[in-house]
């Protein structure tokens, strides 16, 4: 692996491992104030997602690459970090429920039916539902959602964030970059 690849991949991995460490932060906060999946503060997390993806963006395109980045690139950083991110998260998760608080389950599982019965849902459907409920409570699911959510959201936020931190240079220069 060439320097520069190496560069690249240490500061994709290193940028995706301090944007998850600020969720899991956002999480314990959210644990430890009781609330842990409907607190109003998890609203936070897009604000995360959105100044760090920006700032390690515009920081990959200066420092990695030499001040140039196209709007696919800018998109392909976010959506890496974000997903190296929802690896951290989803292990945060998988430790709660399998190590530190095993209980965690059934307060998901709570909050799961109470949530359906606030939406209108009959009492039936949702005890009927339950099966279906304990299987997302799971610690695996919450790990690969974690994962999933991890890379939907740095798309999105990506989308946006990849508008403000492209930079074209001159493509004869980068025609005759490659032919060098």
């Amino acid at each position: 692996m060439t320097n520069n690849k190496l560069q690249k991949t240490q500061f994709v991995l290193s940028s995706g491992a301090k944007l998850g460490a600020a969720q899991t932060v956002l999480l314990i906060i959210t644990y430890v104030s009781g609330d842990l999946f409907s607190s109003p503060l998890l609203n936070l997390s897009w604000i995360i997602y959105g100044v760090l993806i920006y700032l390690y963006s515009k920081k990959y395109r200066d420092e990695i690459l030499n001040g140039l980045i196209s709007y696919g690139k800018g998109l392909g950083f976010g959506v890496k970090i974000s997903m190296y991110s929802g690896i951290i998260t989803g292990f945060f998760y998988f430790l709660m429920l399998q190590v530190f608080d095993p209980g965690l389950k059934d307060v998901i599982i709570a909050q799961s039916e109470e949530t359906l019965l606030a939406t209108g849902f009959s009492e039936s459907y949702v005890e009927s539902m339950r099966e279906n409920i304990e299987r997302g409570a799971n610690a695996w699911t919450m790990f690969i959602s974690s994962i999933i959510n991890g890379i939907v959201a740095g798309f999105l936020v990506s989308l946006i964030t990849s508008i403000f931190i492209k930079r074209k240079g001159d493509p004869f220069q980068e025609a005759m970059q490659d032919v060098q």
